[in-house]
């Protein structure tokens, strides 16, 4: 049976529920938006769903304005109830009390026997409305307005040993024999590798390019070696860690100059863990990638989490005790790990 607040009953507990939701709901529509404009559902959900969250608040506040012409509409149509055309109200017949205490009602101390399927009991009202308001106020105190915390992070990351890369490497790769030397006025050396016997290494047939570096008046003893970047790329956490389970990509990577930013984590002094949280639809999907980063002087200015921008060259390498190889970025000089400013916590 259609049921109609427009005829004599008392409005105090309809128009509070009414005027609650209308309240609530506009204040949801209007925290969506903001959210949209203030670019803080990048902590919370892939950007694919930024859009449909903006036009989402927007249709509340549209449904909400409905709603409010509606119910004003419907106050101004109220009829007292002592109006004598009270007893026309289909809800308050000889035989309804569920308003008890109007003209009519068989016993205004007896429980209600039918609600016509429709109630405004205030008690559940109040409820409601602050399970609706929890993400208002989340807004309010300025959340979301970061990823994960750093203890989870460290949790994640718990585990995580040195490659402890052997510091003879370079210079092996340097004196390979199908390696070719380039000079320099400077008196330096560019050794390119071009591969052939490096795989069991690193397994980088592209081969690298090593500068060998003998100060004045020394000799192949006190020379130093170090990579000899190439054109800068930039790369994704993801790209590496899906090639380091493909030898093709594998070989296809290695060698390469990448550039990247994350986080950092130290493993020691001359090797950190750079890392990102990757999340495919929201943030409880969320799931880590890493890439070593190794460079040829101690890091020092640089505290787990900072944000950081490196460039280094591409390796792949299985860590002590596992059978699985890891993506690695070998620095050419420590200038190469810069602090750079947070942009996204997230790689999409």
């Amino acid at each position: 049976m259609p049921h109609s607040h427009s005829g004599c009953q008392s409005p105090r507990d309809y128009f509070t529920e009414q005027l609650l939701s209308i309240l609530v709901c506009g204040a949801i529509g209007f925290v969506a938006i903001q959210l949209y404009i203030n670019d803080m559902l990048k902590h919370i959900i892939a950007p694919i769903f930024h859009v449909p969250v903006l036009i989402g608040g927007i249709g509340a506040l549209v449904l909400v304005a409905i709603r409010a012409v509606t119910v004003w509409r419907e106050a101004g149509a109220l009829v007292p109830a002592n109006d004598p055309t009270c007893q026309q109200n289909h809800v308050h017949t000889a035989a309804c009390n569920h308003v008890p205490g109007l003209p009519g009602a068989v016993d205004p101390n007896a429980p209600p026997e039918e609600d016509h399927g429709h109630s405004h009991d205030m008690s559940w009202v109040f409820a409601r409305m602050l399970i609706l308001a929890f993400p208002v106020a989340l807004f309010a105190m300025g959340i979301p307005n970061s990823g994960f915390s750093k203890d989870y992070q460290d949790k994640m990351l718990r585990g995580e040993k040195a490659l402890n890369m052997d510091p003879e490497a370079l210079k092996k790769l340097a004196r390979d024999p199908s390696s070719k030397r380039v000079a320099f006025a400077d008196g330096s050396l560019e050794r390119n590798v071009d591969g052939v016997g490096v795989e069991r290494l690193y397994e980088a047939p592209n081969g690298f390019k090593i500068r060998e570096v003998t100060p004045p008046g020394g000799d192949e003893k006190t020379a130093k070696y170090v990579l000899e970047p190439g054109e800068d790329t930039v790369m994704t956490f993801n790209e590496l860690n899906d090639a380091a389970f493909d030898a093709d990509k594998r070989r296809a990577y290695s060698g390469k100059t990448a550039k990247m930013e994350g986080r950092f984590k130290r493993l020691g002094d001359k090797e950190f863990t750079l890392f990102r949280m990757k999340m495919t639809c929201c943030g409880p999907d969320a799931v880590m990638l890493k890439v070593r980063i190794v460079t040829p002087q101690a890091i020092n200015n640089f505290n787990d989490h900072d944000w950081v921008r490196i460039r280094g060259v591409i390796q792949f390498m299985k860590p002590p005790g596992s059978d699985r190889y890891t993506p690695v970025l070998q620095l050419p000089d420590i200038t190469d790990v810069q602090h750079a400013e947070l942009k996204n916590e997230y790689e999409f």
